[in-house]
């Protein structure tokens, strides 16, 4: 019975009989954009706090960082989005337009990987790719 008990008790801390999964490691780690930062000759998404371009935006966020994100896509992919700051549904389908026309995955959503892929406001005028 001992056996018996120590074992659910191991499956109960791991978290086997709750059913609870952890969040991936991509978004777990990468915090939410919340500010805009001049970074290699562009304006982009950054996360204040530790002073990084490193970050995340999804449909729900809301912030300066989305309304330059927002602004990007409008000069630089010709899209007519309101420059709100408000990541909502319109932001998120021309964001799958921008990644597919960039390259990337197409799943909505705002991280490094989407840019390093897509075209920034550059500082001096124009679009400019970012590392």
């Amino acid at each position: 019975m001992r056996k018996r008990a120590t074992t659910l008790a191991a499956a109960l801390i791991t978290g086997g009989l709750l059913g609870i999964v952890p969040l991936s490691t991509a978004h777990a780690a990468t915090p939410t954009c919340d500010w805009v930062a001049s970074y290699a000759g562009a304006w982009v998404p950054m996360y204040k706090a530790s002073n990084t371009v490193d970050c995340n935006m999804v449909r729900g966020t809301n912030s300066p960082a989305v309304q330059k994100l927002q602004h990007s896509m409008n000069l630089c992919y010709g899209e007519n989005l309101v420059e709100d700051g408000d990541f909502g549904g319109k932001t998120r389908d021309a964001l799958i337009r921008t990644q597919r026309k960039a390259g990337t995955a197409a799943d909505g959503e705002y991280g490094p990987n989407t840019r390093k892929a897509m075209y920034h406001q550059a500082i001096n005028g124009g679009c400019i790719r970012v590392p």
